[in-house]
């Protein structure tokens, strides 16, 4: 297969993005002298805009009003590989002619000219490189990285400066509730890095977490270091910054904790009803906390999901703050 301009179609979650990381790499490396460009919605242009291995960002304004603007984009390449299943995007594809059309083996993907499995029970990362190998292309790293700059410090490093202690980030909240920890375990767990450990811990996330976050800091009396809240303040890769300058990031399953596994920091993973065997951060610096259910990973069956809707998995609720407590007793900074 000849490819000579290469566009890729990832946008969604920051989680998924960086799981992209590796995919942009290796096509790179098998590819050194082809033009790829990546297609991106605003989650993902933060965080790829300084990846290495694309040439250009494409951003994406999903309308199928623009249908015929999107089928003359794509007419300039030759191969596109879809790493999101959209039916939308796929039958563009093939309205444009584009020779080379690679993507996932599923339902939503139309038109498709070579496939790869897509398993529920297999890490994210490995489904994206598998399009890759369907291509006869070589991988040879399966980790995930992130791309920050000097500039990307800037905001963060003043912020820093004050902080001569462990410096500790904790993401409690997600778009999804059903992953959130309760917050009567964060509040012990809080009180021990402030006053046990003597830390700063950092709050991060958009101006729709501040008030998840207001309510965890009015539970908080008389702790010796109060959390630095920085929800709505930093832009995704000044967070970036933030957590490869941190010792520690403790969180539930989100974007965050993906980002502290491609940046090599420290991290404690809070897992509940999601599947580790697809979600799982590849990582060896993340510790992962989690209890085994019956109907565990719940978000692949809809009847164990309808038994926890509207409250706190059981499985959120069995990881006790002690068990994170045992854990931070036992790590070394």
């Amino acid at each position: 297969m000849i490819n000579k301009k290469i566009l890729v179609i990832r946008y969604g979650t920051i989680g998924d993005t960086v799981f992209a990381s590796a995919f942009f790499r290796e096509l790179r490396k098998n590819l050194p002298n082809s033009i790829i460009d990546a297609l991106v919605d605003n989650v993902a242009k933060g965080i790829m805009e300084s990846c290495p291995y694309i040439d250009n960002i494409v951003h994406i304004n999903k309308n199928t009003k623009k249908i015929f603007e999107y089928i003359k984009i794509f007419k300039q390449y030759d191969t596109i590989y879809f790493l999101k299943n959209d039916s939308f995007f796929s039958i563009v594809a093939f309205l444009a002619g584009v020779k080379n059309r690679i993507g996932f083996k599923v339902f939503r993907n139309k038109f498709l000219t070579k496939t790869a499995p897509y398993k529920e029970d297999k890490n994210e990362i490995d489904c994206y490189l598998d399009l890759l190998k369907a291509t006869s292309l070589e991988v040879k790293n399966y980790k995930t990285e992130i791309w920050i700059n000097d500039s990307d410090y800037q905001k963060v490093d003043p912020i820093l400066n004050n902080v001569n202690s462990t410096k500790v980030l904790i993401q409690a909240c997600s778009r999804m509730p059903e992953k959130n920890w309760i917050n009567e375990y964060w509040t012990e767990v809080i009180e021990y890095i402030s006053d046990k450990m003597g830390a700063q811990i950092f709050f991060v996330g958009g101006m729709k977490d501040k008030e998840y976050y207001a309510e965890l800091l009015d539970k908080l009396n008389n702790i010796k270091i109060p959390p630095i809240d920085l929800c709505g303040e930093l832009k995704i890769k000044e967070t970036m910054a933030l957590v490869k300058r941190c010792d520690l990031v403790i969180g539930i399953d989100s974007g965050i904790i993906h980002i502290a596994a491609a940046a090599n920091t420290q991290s404690i993973l809070l897992h509940g009803p999601t599947s580790l065997k697809r979600w799982a951060p590849r990582s060896d610096k993340c510790t992962i906390i989690t209890k085994d259910f019956k109907c565990s990973p719940c978000l692949l069956q809809g009847g164990a999901k309808e038994l926890c809707k509207n409250k706190t998995p059981e499985c959120m609720k069995a990881l006790t703050p002690e068990l994170v407590i045992n854990k931070l007793k036992r790590i070394e900074f």
